[in-house]
């Protein structure tokens, strides 16, 4: 069974049940990607339900900056792409433009959260160099890092989940590391690295 199989199946329905987010804990971190890019339109690669997608959108009017509340007088496109139908449906109940393909023309922000993480390594440069195509400008990973690729077994599951510097690698293949931290409250202990083209 392929990757992809596996996260289109129970096990994918499972996990996005068990992984409910309170998008709204992410607010302050989408507030500041989009104070710092500017980003218009925003496309996420293995969105899930669109918890990401749906902070996005909430930012308009409303953020704060990295030390003080800001006015955002505009809120950007949104898009995303999901390999599992129960997640895409939840989406698309909430109003998203989600489905199982990615659209063949560029946004100002191409990004995943918590998705290159369960790609196979072998895999990984295909998938983020994908990324990289559909970005006009910006390109955001929010993913588990640790210094050297490290695989990490995942309820019971072996091969479905690494944890590795995903930064370096994409400066690797040509990107400008722009800002790098931690993605802070509403996130598990992810790293964020925030990268231009």
């Amino acid at each position: 069974m392929s990757l992809q199989e596996f996260w289109e199946g129970d096990f994918g329905d499972q996990y996005h049940k068990r992984n409910r987010v309170d998008w709204r804990r992410r607010m302050k971190f989408w507030g500041q990607i989009l104070d710092l890019t500017g980003a218009r339109s925003v496309w996420e690669w293995g969105c899930g339900p669109g918890w990401n997608l749906t902070a996005i959108q909430a930012c308009h009017g409303v953020g704060m900056n990295w030390d003080e509340d800001v006015y955002r007088p505009w809120s950007p496109e949104v898009w995303g792409t999901e390999c599992n139908e129960s997640a895409i449906e939840q989406a698309q109940i909430a109003g998203l433009d989600v489905d199982q393909y990615a659209p063949d023309y560029e946004f100002e922000l191409a990004m995943t959260v918590g998705a290159l993480i369960h790609v196979a390594p072998e895999d990984l440069q295909d998938v983020m160099q994908m990324i990289i195509d559909r970005s006009s400008d910006y390109v955001l990973a929010v993913e588990y890092f640790n210094e050297t690729p490290k695989e990490i077994e995942y309820h019971g599951q072996k091969g479905k989940l690494w944890a590795m510097d995903y930064g370096k690698k994409y400066q690797q293949m040509g990107l400008k590391l722009i800002a790098q931290g931690g993605a802070g409250d509403g996130f598990d202990d992810c790293t964020f690295w925030l990268l231009r083209k």
